[in-house]
């Protein structure tokens, strides 16, 4: 498994939770945490023991999003978006067959909204706070958009990506991006008191469930739409890489 000092690996009885653990950034993700995140989902995802997953953030934070001081290595012949440490994280947890749950304290920024929509569930603490700030930095949020529709009308995502400002809890609990609140401090708690309950139910159920979540995203065409925004992203991200050096630019501030 992908190693990252800044990713934790955890288990609560059946429970397996991975956390962001880079506070001092906000919690922005690199390439090397990407890979971590990825290579601990696969892993309790095949762990028969594992009931559902708890993905979280350190330091009240979940994460500002993927840390934008660090260009994309597209140097490999032929590289494409969806080679790109981030967009395979964000495909092994929408593909997860493991329950997994995002449990959101303070802020969850860019990338990191992409997380909250690719997990089963999404909780979200009291003054949590949602974000897409990319058009401010100069492109559509393509990579994280698609896991936003399923639970947000494209509309609505459209909308918080082009105002690039901030969703409170309730804007986002109304929108279907959160599903579940909790109190202020008690995000992570209330997402493995989830997973525990849900666990309780008949494998059967909770099997047929999940069958039917997905053949819903299917008839929205997932996996096209997906392929479609990777395509779009490959041509951002090979543009900004070949622009001059940019300025530092604080992009671990989610205000």
């Amino acid at each position: 498994m992908a190693e990252d000092h800044r990713v934790s690996i955890s288990r609560t009885g059946g429970v397996g939770l991975i956390r962001i653990e880079r506070p001092a950034q906000k919690n922005a993700i690199d390439a090397s945490m990407a890979a971590a995140v990825t290579a601990a989902v696969r892993d309790l995802d095949s762990d028969p023991s594992c009931a559902g997953i708890v993905l979280a953030g350190s330091g009240g934070i979940f994460s500002a999003g993927a840390d934008i001081n660090e260009r994309s290595d597209t140097s490999a012949e032929g590289w494409t978006y969806s080679d790109n440490a981030s967009a395979v994280m964000l495909r092994t947890v929408k593909a997860c067959d493991t329950v997994v749950v995002a449990a959101v304290e303070g802020w969850a920024v860019g990338l990191a909204l992409g997380l909250v929509g690719a997990a089963t569930y999404a909780v979200g603490a009291a003054r949590s706070r949602y974000r897409l700030p990319e058009a401010g930095l100069g492109f559509f949020p393509l990579g994280v958009a698609p896991y936003l529709v399923e639970r947000m009308r494209p509309a609505a995502v459209v909308d918080l990506a082009l105002s690039g400002g901030p969703a409170s809890l309730d804007d986002a609990l109304a929108s279907g991006l959160v599903t579940h609140p909790a109190p202020a401090g008690e995000a992570e708690d209330t997402a493995v008191a989830l997973v525990e309950d849900l666990a309780r139910l008949p494998a059967q159920v909770l099997q047929h469930a999940r069958d039917f979540l997905r053949m819903c995203a299917s008839t929205k065409e997932d996996d096209d739409i997906v392929g479609w925004c990777e395509q779009r992203m490959t041509a951002v991200v090979l543009e900004r890489n070949s622009s001059p050096a940019r300025g530092q630019q604080k992009g671990t501030d989610p205000r």
